[in-house]
């Protein structure tokens, strides 16, 4: 097996056509059926059913296609880490992160990393909390933001980026003058908010156990951004962090309110896998990140606590 025959493996699942894959890749068909069958060989499965249609893949074909991504993937990061030891890094970065920490830091981090080491690729991926936790355990990502949700992470080094507030967040109302509410107030409106398996959902329930107070909670619309339509519609009200809605409230489509007695946070970390070693270039990146929080802390656009302030 070698990893002209793995790319030849996942071109030829990709286009679901020996013909097409052979265009794509740029060589005869029939050299590159003899290098699938070495390879079905070699594995002692098939990998492909065969038909007038194209071919589609086995179940050993399906199996083993997640193991060749992975496979190609470490050697990417391999090739990356040497690199850097050998001049100005490049490669392919790849970064996870929850869709609110994504809404804020993405473009800065794109705009921060270009300027400063054109040569890397960002592939940024967004997930809910424990999905973004096991991207990291599964080590689809080199590092990643993760919101305390109570998952086990043993294998993951975290360090607090920030203890970010949770907000509610309404459409205004033209009598709105305070820009404060009492938790126990909440419990005046429907909200929306996840299940307890999600790094909200979690959150808000510990805060209903320690205050003695229940929610009037109702599932998401969907995704962030369609929750937020909604709330911006007036159908609904949210508890979020400043990240996910700063823009809309600038624009005044939204109006957040600082929950107080208690405030509620949410802690905030940088992760990476402690069983591989954290590259040069992704520390230098953490760097960033963290510049780029102490930052938005400071010109209000993620409300919360850095671990400096603590």
């Amino acid at each position: 097996m070698n990893i002209k025959q793995l790319n030849y493996f996942l071109t030829i699942a990709e286009c679901s056509s020996i013909a097409s894959a052979a265009r794509k890749l740029k060589i005869a068909q029939p050299a590159l059926s003899l290098q699938i069958s070495k390879l079905e060989h070699e594995l002692k499965t098939v990998l492909f059913s065969r038909g007038s249609k194209g071919v589609r893949l086995t179940e050993s074909g399906n199996i083993f296609k997640s193991h060749a991504r992975l496979m190609l993937a470490q050697l990417d990061k391999a090739i990356a880490d040497l690199s850097e030891l050998e001049g100005s890094p490049k490669g392919t970065i790849v970064i996870a992160m929850n869709q609110a920490t994504d809404n804020l830091l993405a473009l800065p981090l794109c705009r921060a990393v270009e300027q400063k080491y054109p040569g890397i690729d960002l592939d940024l991926r967004t997930g809910l909390s424990y999905e973004v936790v096991n991207m990291v355990n599964r080590g689809e990502a080199d590092l990643a933001i993760i919101y305390e949700d109570g998952q086990k992470t043993d294998n993951i080094n975290k360090e607090l980026l920030i203890k970010e507030n949770l907000l509610f967040a309404t459409k205004p109302e033209n009598n709105d003058q305070k820009n404060t509410i009492e938790y126990k107030e909440l419990s005046q409106y429907e909200l929306v908010i996840t299940s307890e398996k999600e790094s909200q959902g979690y959150i808000i329930e510990k805060y209903e156990k320690s205050t003695g107070i229940k929610l009037n909670k109702r599932r998401p619309y969907g995704q962030l951004l369609t929750s937020l339509r909604f709330a911006c519609e007036g159908y609904c009200h949210l508890l979020l962090p400043s990240s996910a809605f700063y823009h809309l409230e600038k624009s005044g489509l939204l109006k957040s309110f600082k929950v107080v007695e208690p405030e509620i946070y949410r802690n905030v970390y940088i992760a990476v896998d402690s069983n591989r070693p954290v590259r040069n270039i992704s520390l230098e990146i953490i760097k960033i990140i963290k510049s780029l929080t102490k930052q938005a802390n400071k010109d209000g656009t993620w409300l919360g606590r850095l671990p400096s302030d603590s």
